[in-house]
């Protein structure tokens, strides 16, 4: 269980780690799209995140509909970790363990976001400053968003089919990496 608790506030604190230098540089409040339209999707996943040489293992059961967009964070194991229900206006939160509120559920959002929305949605988002580019590079579908011409953060799919994808995001200003797998 002390395993757990330590692996947790680590990913926690990963998640919520961002340098001084790197927040001056982003929103204050990053602003989230809106939901997707489209059919209700479901999504079990295993995310591996890749921080200062350490790795952090989590599964990730995901709800995308019209009405809300739904986020668990569970243990290997299957503990359960967190919950994250954003409505398209506002975001809850429940935490299963009380010393693990430090995590900004938008960055979590943010990130999904990235990966899963269609990029003109997202593109009406960005503050000044910001540019969301999707292309296929040697042969690789590839997300990237720019911020004053630097590229910050950048995805890349192992398919076309964003849904059926494996899916490796990068960090470059954070300077982590976050593997997605879909089982």
């Amino acid at each position: 269980m002390l395993r757990w608790l330590v692996l947790f506030i680590s990913i926690l604190t990963l998640v919520g780690c961002i340098s001084p230098r790197v927040a001056n540089d982003k929103p204050k409040s990053w602003p989230l799209a809106p939901l997707l339209v489209e059919q209700t999707r479901q999504l079990n996943q295993h995310l591996r995140i890749v921080y200062q040489n350490n790795v952090y293992e989590v599964i990730a059961a995901t709800l995308l509909s019209a009405e809300h967009l739904k986020v668990s964070l569970l243990s290997p194991e299957g503990m359960s970790l967190l919950d994250v229900i954003y409505d398209g206006n506002e975001i809850s939160t429940h935490y299963y363990m009380r010393k693990a509120t430090s995590l900004p559920p938008e960055k979590l959002l943010a990130d999904l976001q990235f990966v899963y929305w269609p990029v003109p949605q997202l593109q009406e988002q960005l503050p000044v400053g910001w540019k969301l580019e999707e292309s296929i590079v040697d042969g690789t579908y590839t997300r990237q968003l720019f911020h004053n011409g630097q590229v910050t953060t950048e995805a890349r799919f192992s398919t076309n089919d964003i849904w059926e994808a494996q899916i490796e995001l990068e960090h470059k200003r954070l300077g982590y990496r976050l593997s997605i797998r879909n089982f």
